[in-house]
């Protein structure tokens, strides 16, 4: 009979632990990218490519002018370089 005792008291204990932890648990919260929300790629001075990369968004560079090794890497997006849509993405 002790050991049922015990069992199922830490049985409780196990059941009361876990719902306590489900009530502090929050859901995630989504953070407004605003306009930098399509970008895959977003800098500020340089961007460089070493290899075969598949970028699926839009490419953004500002103040900086150099995007380097685009080929080989392909941009499914557009490249948005030293322009007033960078720019808007970075702020």
């Amino acid at each position: 009979m002790k050991i049922f005792n015990k069992v199922s008291v830490v049985v409780v204990l196990a059941v009361a632990f876990t719902f306590g932890l489900a009530g502090s648990i929050r859901a995630a919260t989504t953070v407004d990218l605003g306009t930098a929300d399509n970008f895959a790629i977003l800098a500020g001075e340089m961007i460089t490519n070493t290899g075969p990369s598949v970028i699926n968004g839009d490419l953004g560079l500002h103040p900086g002018s150099a995007v380097v090794g685009f080929p080989p890497g392909i941009v499914n997006g557009t490249q948005y370089v030293a322009d007033a849509t960078a720019l808007q993405a970075i702020n």
